[in-house]
């Protein structure tokens, strides 16, 4: 992390979670505590503008051209609402973000004031995938809802999609229908 730079949410929240918890499972050795040299797992930082970060989300969807004092801007109302938890997968070499996912968190009253999670933009460079960073972004995620005291965590997926999340253990609800309104694309 450059000198200027702030993380979405404080990293030592990563060194508090269980990682022998996780749920996936892993081949070659891998794991959310044991990623492949030169790469590294933490926050978002403020300077991933500059390292790839929204070229990576065009893979997921339309991004839209915007500047990086829009991106500090945006970056800053969610680092201070402290609902999201953008997660990342950085590799050194490139110095580029080739992976990230996020959890955004509700608060709520019921269920003894606990919290509803929601799993959002994962995505993982083509060039990086089948390295197993989507499981690990996940996992991590999974393990982070849990600290978070959240009563539940669900997440949006497509038909194709639901084979990689029934791996970690998530449940396709038949009767879970939800309604949207999408003001644009």
């Amino acid at each position: 992390m450059s000198s200027e730079a702030v993380e979405m949410f404080d990293s030592r929240l990563l060194d508090q979670l269980d990682w022998t918890k996780h749920r996936a499972q892993y081949r070659d050795n891998i794991s959310p505590s044991n990623l492949p040299p030169g790469y590294t797992i933490r926050p978002l930082q403020s300077d991933d503008y500059s390292k790839g970060y929204c070229e990576l989300l065009s893979n997921l969807t339309k991004v839209g051209d915007f500047s990086q004092e829009l991106f500090l801007e945006q970056f800053n109302q969610m680092r201070n609402s402290k609902l999201h938890y953008i997660t990342v997968v950085h590799h050194e070499q490139s110095d580029k973000v080739i992976g990230s996912a996020t959890l955004a968190v509700e608060h709520k009253f019921i269920h003894g004031a606990a919290n509803r999670g929601r799993i959002e933009d994962v995505v993982v460079h083509p060039d990086h995938q089948g390295k197993q960073f989507g499981k690990v972004l996940l996992d991590l995620l999974i393990l982070l809802a849990e600290h978070t005291n959240c009563y539940k965590l669900s997440l949006d997926c497509n038909e194709r999609a639901k084979p990689f999340y029934e791996k970690l253990n998530m449940d396709f609800v038949e009767d879970h229908r939800f309604m949207c309104i999408k003001f644009f694309d």
